[in-house]
């Protein structure tokens, strides 16, 4: 990354020596020492998350390819159309069941078309009496 030979280091080790001191400078090599680290760490983070959205990235593209090639783009439309179609129809039938055509039968019934009243076994059962409180005993008169 940056052309450093070992004179360059020892030239900035010397000046580093002579500005700060000797009392200083093995507190400053160790802040620097952890500030170098906490840059090399926030720097293979950032790698690491950019290599996975383009792996992630990759990946739906490559599934997106094999679905088309698979024709399985195909069978989701016609799924779709298939879908839509059962809905009008379920739409169609829902209208003719409200509103059932007009047709006039002269005094005949047929024997599928009459209603008659439900059997005692389909009948819904009567809802439970109402609970009866017991009466309140009297209270003596006072005198």
């Amino acid at each position: 990354m940056f052309d450093i030979g070992f004179f360059e280091l020892v030239m900035v080790g010397i000046v580093a020596l002579l500005v700060l001191g000797p009392e200083r400078l093995p507190h400053a090599v160790r802040m620097t020492g952890a500030f170098i680290g906490k840059v090399r760490r926030t720097v293979a983070t950032v790698r690491d998350e950019f290599e996975r959205e383009v792996q992630m990235a990759e990946m739906q593209q490559r599934i997106k390819e094999q679905l088309e090639k698979a024709g399985l783009e195909d069978a989701r439309k016609a799924l779709e159309d298939t879908q839509k179609t059962v809905e009008e129809t379920r739409l169609a039938v829902q209208h003719n069941v409200i509103a059932p055509p007009q047709t006039a039968t002269a005094g005949h019934e047929d024997a599928d078309t009459r209603h008659s009243a439900p059997s005692p076994e389909n009948a819904a059962p009567a809802p439970p009496p109402a609970p009866v409180s017991p009466p309140e005993p009297e209270k003596p008169a006072r005198p």
